[in-house]
């Protein structure tokens, strides 16, 4: 009886490979330049191209198929031997961070794991320099991408301490300064997170300058400089100020930083500042709507009422459709400097921009009580005394559009009843009789025009 003998099905498979190897190595070393094989054949120690091609072919099978087991020997073999075969340059440092990589992924055991990525994270960190000393050619690039790639996955389990190996953001910055042509608006947006993350907004600022000089006219970077540049500003007001600063510093004839510096100084309060830029807005004489009244705004808040009031009505000239407020604002900036007439109507613009405007009744009241004062001074008449009536009817009106306003609009009714015409004014003025309906149009008030109710004295 004959005995037939067996080969394990690994052994088989693995003869098979060699088999194909050294066919794939036969093409290889065909191709390979007459210089080159006469070398070999002159007695140099080195290994065979046949050997390289051999090994190289072995690994490479196996890795495409994911055999990661399989291909670590003839890889080390190569990295070993031959680490630029065949094109002369960084394929094989690569794919040995692929390959353990891969074993990693596969290990069972988190300590055989860690141990793959290790020697994964020792050949990212040591393959340049080894690269440098070969003369490989290699695109440093691609190998920064490839570290933060690696540590953006693997960072977790990554030892401490690698020399070399930071973090991915820092690597993604160090591709940016190499290729900023180059890098992909996703490792941008990498940086600038690894930045908030750790509470670094100045430097996630100055980083960001950098990417809008060099590819500011990217949309897509574009847009994620704009966001993050909000989520800094609204966690930080003060970066966004010294950040349009610095930035109008560069460039003072930028109107547009200067309208976002102005916005932000109003808005925290910076009054002094602001005005400064506002002045400089205005001479520009090119301004959105928004703009103008923001300024007007401003400008009534600092004690200038007439300029406000010329702002507003730049606002008006610029296309601006103003608010009650804006109206009130108006009247506002017209009874400080003293034009009474002026105060009502843009007051009376105001209600009729919202019936239910208490304020702005408020503000009538109060304009006619300055009228008297104005007219008739330390010695009012009887008709001069009428006016307060009018006043009165404004608080009155004020509080029944606005619950929210009574107390004031009483406290305002219980000051200036005192002064109204008493009992004797009304009997010796002819024309006056209780519940009587009279105008108040007359000598220095000829510009109220308007009708009040004689009423009896409290």
């Amino acid at each position: 009886m004959s005995t037939q003998s067996t080969q394990p099905a690994s052994f088989s498979v693995r003869i098979l490979q060699t088999a194909v190897a050294a066919l794939f190595a036969s093409l290889l070393v065909t191709a390979l330049t007459p210089s080159t094989a006469m070398a070999q054949t002159q007695g140099d120690n080195s290994p065979s191209q046949q050997d390289k091609a051999m090994h190289y072919s072995l690994y490479y099978e196996n890795l495409k198929n994911e055999n990661f087991a399989d291909a670590r020997p003839d890889l080390r073999w190569i990295l070993d031997h031959a680490p630029g075969f065949p094109k002369n340059d960084d394929r094989n440092y690569e794919r040995a961070v692929e390959l353990y990589a891969g074993l990693a992924e596969r290990a069972e055991d988190e300590n055989q794991q860690r141990a793959y990525i290790d020697t994964a994270a020792t050949i990212l960190r040591t393959a340049p320099e080894k690269m440098e000393a070969a003369g490989l050619s290699y695109d440093k690039y691609e190998w920064e991408i490839e570290k933060g790639r690696f540590l953006q996955i693997h960072g977790d389990i990554v030892p401490e301490g690698v020399e070399g190996l930071k973090t991915s953001p820092y690597h993604y910055e160090k591709a940016f300064g190499l290729a900023p042509e180059r890098i992909d608006p996703y490792f941008i947006n990498q940086v600038i997170q690894g930045y908030a993350e750790a509470n670094k907004q100045e430097e996630a600022l100055s980083f960001m300058e950098q990417v809008q000089a060099k590819r500011g006219d990217d949309e897509d970077v574009t847009k994620i400089l704009s966001k993050a540049r909000e989520d800094i500003f609204g966690k930080n007001p003060q970066a966004r100020i010294d950040f349009l600063k610095k930035k109008l510093e560069q460039n003072p004839g930028d109107s547009e930083t200067q309208k976002q510096l102005f916005d932000v100084l109003t808005v925290e309060g910076y009054v002094q500042e602001a005005s400064q830029i506002a002045e400089q807005l205005l001479q520009t004489g090119d301004l959105p709507a928004e703009t103008y009244r923001s300024i007007a705004e401003m400008q009534l808040k600092d004690g200038r009422p007439a300029d406000a009031f010329g702002t507003y009505e730049k606002a008006l000239n610029a296309g601006a459709d103003l608010s009650a407020q804006d109206y009130f604002n108006m009247g506002t900036a017209m009874r400080r400097t003293g034009d009474l007439a002026q105060a009502r109507r843009y007051y009376r613009e105001a209600i009729n921009a919202k019936s239910d405007f208490g304020q702005a009744y408020l503000a009538i009241g109060d304009v006619y009580v300055a009228a008297v004062s104005e007219c008739g001074g330390s010695k009012m008449t009887r008709k001069d005394k009428a006016v307060y009536w009018l006043a009165i009817d404004m608080y009155e009106r004020a509080k029944q559009v606005d619950s929210n306003l009574a107390s004031t609009a009483n406290n305002n009714i219980q000051t200036y009843r005192r002064y109204m015409p008493t009992q004797e004014d009304i009997f010796y003025v002819d024309e006056w009789e209780v519940g009587q309906s009279i105008r108040i149009d007359y000598g220095c008030y000829s510009w109220i025009n308007e009708s009040t109710t004689v009423r009896q004295p409290v």
